[in-house]
């Protein structure tokens, strides 16, 4: 029977034992016919045509599935890079050099066969830098057939290790793509796609929060980025691993919302990676249409904003822990504890009436500021954003403000800096004698000291007496006062004029005695009171004219 070939075709090549066991077996047609599409699912092929239904049906999902179990099972393939040697000594020496230049000139390519992990594709090692681990270790939890842009552009397998992410191609060489170290990785993001036509999900592992500067070595701030629908498209499935490495693969069917799927892939990452995924409510809204999912009870809105780093387009991702400038390689993140501070950390500038505004993000220096130094920050700008989007941003300033600049310290906020003391206004309207209360700590470098006396001067206070005296003693000549009354009279007068003023005596100072007035309003006061002297003026000169016509 041609439905029967594959199984007919192997037989003969078992082994006794096995070949022995299979022909007692399919003595009865419907062992026979399972056996078949035993093989038939193994090696990829259709199922046979007298197949039940029910069969028939699952055959697809069950056959990717088993595709994948047995892609994790099977040893990687053998290394066929060593060539046959020659015959000749001298060609063969030639050979061996060929051979080791080219390994110098691609030094980072590593065979697919080989059991330690390369390093991932794109990211430059550095002598400073870790290398990758030798031993990738057990594996853990595999999503299969996802679209990646970093760090190769690819769909790939990515499986999670004791020690490190790999990626593996979708191809039956199972090709490993990239591997990235696992304790690198120190925050994972689920963020919203935007510019997509249906709704679709990013992922962003990130091993650094500041991005590597353009000219210098990567390793230390690789990222793995990758995305998937929102509602699955097509079957895919995620393999689970148990301590012994047995693995458990798990069907997704089309139509799967995936959102609890990349919950359960970042769930897997370990307990030192902070998870962290903006949300709309009660943290930030955009003003702009969008949602973030496809299900009726999803919350509208999108928690970010489009924007352009230089002329590089992207999105500021606004989340509790901090700003995220996601999607556009390479991604950076400033949390909330590493901004300047509360007035710095984040400003928005221009609008007022113009279309677009920018947003300015200031990160606390990374190298170190002497003391006494103030830290002017990091800048970082980006421009080209909606006006429309300002108020949303105002609004997430002022929530997490209070957050900026300050470390958690025993699960508990570090107290904020002290504000530099500054003296309370006076109440009440301000006079002169307000404002000879207010010293200023200068004042006190042009006090004269009793050291720097040259002996014609008892004291300082002796010389404002003497002042007194004299001016006492000038009036009194000059007969420009009446003093009367003893020595001790003039000394009460001169200490009633030290006491402060009480308001109870004088209504003046009391609030709300005198009221304020603009300069506009002083200006219209005082050409009213010049209009109505010119007014005047002018009009004896026209009366005096007329006077002069009728004489005339």
């Amino acid at each position: 029977m041609a439905s029967e070939q594959y199984l007919r075709a192997i037989v003969p090549h078992l082994p006794k034992d096995i070949a022995s066991k299979l022909r007692s077996l399919c003595a009865t047609p419907a062992n026979e016919v399972i056996l078949e599409n035993l093989i038939r699912i193994v090696v990829g092929a259709s199922h046979d045509a007298e197949a039940s239904k029910s069969i028939q049906d699952q055959w697809s999902t069950a056959q990717s599935a088993v595709q994948n179990v047995l892609k994790g099972l099977l040893p990687p393939p053998a290394n066929h890079e060593k060539k046959r040697g020659r015959e000749d000594g001298e060609q063969s020496g030639e050979g061996d050099a060929q051979q080791v230049k080219r390994q110098r000139t691609d030094e980072s390519v590593v065979p697919s066969g080989s059991n330690t992990v390369p390093a991932a594709t794109g990211v430059v090692a550095a002598s400073s830098s870790p290398s990758p681990p030798s031993e990738p270790g057990k594996p853990i939890f595999t999503f299969h057939a996802v679209s990646t842009t970093s760090p190769v552009r690819k769909k790939v397998d990515i499986t999670i290790h004791e020690n490190a992410f790999i990626l593996k191609g979708t191809t039956a060489a199972q090709a490993i793509e990239g591997t990235v170290p696992r304790s690198s990785i120190k925050r994972a993001f689920i963020i919203p796609t935007r510019g997509k036509s249906k709704p679709h999900w990013t992922v962003i592992l990130l091993a650094s929060d500041i991005s590597a500067e353009k000219g210098k070595a990567a390793v230390d701030n690789q990222q793995i980025i990758f995305g998937v629908d929102a509602t699955s498209t097509s079957v895919s499935s995620t393999t689970t691993y148990d301590a012994s490495g047995t693995p458990t693969t798990k069907s997704i069917p089309k139509g799967t919302e995936m959102l609890s799927v990349l919950k359960e892939f970042v769930g897997h990452l370990g307990q030192g990676v902070s998870v962290i995924e903006p949300a709309v409510d009660g943290v930030f809204k955009s003003a702009l249409p969008g949602t973030i999912n496809t299900s009726a009870s999803a919350a509208s809105g999108i928690p970010g904003v489009e924007a352009y780093r230089g002329a590089k387009a992207g999105n500021l991702w606004f989340a509790k822990e901090g700003i995220l400038w996601g999607e556009s390689k390479p991604c950076e993140f400033w949390a909330v504890e590493d901004l300047l501070g509360k007035l710095d950390g984040v400003r928005v500038v221009g609008a007022g009436a113009g279309r677009t505004c920018s947003v300015v993000v200031a990160r606390k220096s990374t190298v170190e500021v002497p003391e006494g130094e103030e830290d002017m920050g990091d800048e970082s700008e980006f421009g080209m954003i909606d006006t429309r989007e300002r108020e949303a941003i105002n609004d997430w300033i002022r929530k997490f403000r209070n957050l900026f600049g300050r470390n958690m310290v025993n699960g508990t906020l570090e107290p904020a800096p002290e504000p530099v003391k500054q003296k309370a206004a006076p109440a009440g309207p301000v006079t002169i004698r307000n404002l000879m209360d207010e010293s200023d700590e200068e004042d006190d470098d042009f006090e004269t000291s009793i050291s720097d006396l040259d002996g014609s001067e008892r004291s300082t206070d002796g010389e404002d007496d003497s002042d007194d005296d004299d001016a006492d003693d000038d009036e009194d000549a000059e007969g420009e006062d009446d003093v009367s009354g003893s020595g001790e009279e003039e000394e009460d007068d001169r200490m009633d004029e030290d006491e402060p003023l009480d308001p109870k005596h004088h209504p003046l100072l009391r609030p709300g005695a005198m009221p304020k007035m603009s300069k506009a309003a002083l200006e219209m006061a005082v050409g009213i009171v010049e209009n109505d002297f010119i007014g005047s003026k002018r009009d004896s000169v026209e009366e005096e004219d007329e006077e002069d016509e009728l004489d005339d």
